[in-house]
Parts: structure tokens; C-alpha cells; sequence
């Protein structure tokens, strides 16, 4: 038998394996968030013509919603 001793594997700090985990579990998501908004800011601007302030405008979205959910 070898006298060499065996070595042990190193492990990754705790704040390593929190925030690993943390990137693991949010990242979907964060990149679903940011598809939504391009998809928002190249369809306004570039299909509907209009300008990318008035993307992240809520009066924007709310005459959209109405246009489309309207009783006529």
C-alpha cells in the first residue's frame, strides 16, 4: 500500500453556493422579463412607428387595453 495521503476535494465558499443557487433559480425569469420588454420596444417602435418613450408609459398600455377590450 502507498503512504501517500489522499486528498480532499475543496469546497466553494458559502457566499459562492448562495449566490450560484441564486443565479440558478432566477435567471429564467429575468430573461423572460427582459424578451417581454425588447419585444414591447421593437414592436412599438419599429411595427407601430411610434417612439420608445412611450413604451414604458401606463396611459400607453391602458389605451392598447382598451382598444382592445372595448364593448364596439
Amino acid at each position: 500500500m502507498s503512504d501517500t495521503p489522499k486528498k480532499t476535494p475543496k469546497l466553494r465558499p458559502r457566499w459562492k453556493v448562495i449566490l450560484l443557487g441564486i443565479i440558478r433559480w432566477t435567471w429564467i425569469p429575468v430573461a423572460c422579463v427582459l424578451a417581454l420588454f425588447a419585444g414591447l420596444a421593437l414592436g412599438y417602435v419599429y411595427i407601430g412607428k411610434q417612439s420608445l418613450s412611450d413604451v414604458f408609459q401606463a396611459a400607453t398600455w391602458r389605451h392598447v387595453y382598451d382598444l382592445i377590450f372595448s364593448d364596439t
